[in-house]
């Protein structure tokens, strides 16, 4: 019955056409006839294509192919139950001797969409990967910047231990001849009892004053020295240095932080 209605209904079609047809009756949405290249898309003997079901050969039962038109990216399957796909072009055809029937042109296109699903899978991998490197490139730049940062507090530790260490040992020298100052006004006070009192009147002021100035510098001195220390070891209560000496050394610290900390190579 499938050869006849191959050869006298839609024998024209079936030669001419370079693509798989195949004829579905429209009220059973069976194959009734099919040719030689629908067969060999479905990779299904002739006697196994016709009265096949319309369902049995769609990868999606749920998509309606019946009405008249084109359809693109069509899921069938083959007799081995691999996945095709095609672009199919529908029509009807009504002949009172045969009943209502749908003719199917397909056209392969199971080689595009492979070709397309790989470059989506390529794209995404491509795009996750930029995204990767991106979130590399971020977190390598937060390392950076972190790097540079505690590279310039080292530095800065580094040049204020050096400096609070040549301090240290500046104050230390001036221990010495202010150590000396001291002992010689102890030395003056004593040989000035020894002046008659009617003398003493301004040598005992002038010793006076000079053990202010001498009291002064070994104050000075002792701030720096502690200063220096608290600053080195980066604790402690410094002592409150005087003003003229507080100025100084703040505007030496001003002057350590513009120095550029060297960059890390």
């Amino acid at each position: 019955m499938a050869d006849k209605i191959a050869r006298e209904v839609f024998g024209l079609l079936f030669e001419s056409s370079t693509e798989p047809v195949f004829i579905v009756d429209r009220e059973t949405r069976r194959i009734v006839s099919a040719n030689v290249r629908a067969t060999e898309l479905f990779a299904l003997e002739i006697d196994a294509l016709v009265g096949a079901a319309l369902t049995d050969i769609a990868m999606d039962p749920e998509r309606e192919l019946i009405a008249p038109g084109h359809y693109e990216d069509v899921e069938l399957k083959r007799g081995d139950g691999y996945p095709i796909y095609v672009e199919l072009n529908v029509v009807h055809v009504s002949m009172p001797e045969r009943g209502e029937l749908v003719a199917y042109v397909a056209r392969d296109t199971s080689e595009r969409h492979l070709l397309e699903r790989e470059l989506v899978a390529k794209h995404s991998a491509l795009f996750t990967a930029y995204a990767d490197l991106e979130r590399a490139h971020a977190q390598l730049s937060e390392t950076k910047r972190e790097l540079e940062i505690r590279n310039h507090e080292i530095a800065m530790l580094a040049w204020r231990a050096a400096m609070g260490e040549l301090v240290a040992g500046i104050a230390h020298h001036l221990n010495n001849p202010v150590g000396a100052l001291a002992s010689t006004l102890r030395r003056l006070t004593v040989v000035a009892a020894g002046v008659p009192i009617e003398q003493r009147g301004e040598l005992e002021r002038l010793l006076a004053r000079i053990a202010s100035i001498a009291r002064r510098i070994e104050n000075n001195v002792a701030a720096i020295v502690h200063a220096s220390k608290s600053n080195a070891e980066g604790g402690g209560s410094p002592r409150e240095l005087p003003p003229e000496l507080a100025n100084v050394l703040s505007s030496f610290s001003e002057q350590l932080d513009e120095i550029p900390a060297k960059e890390p190579s």
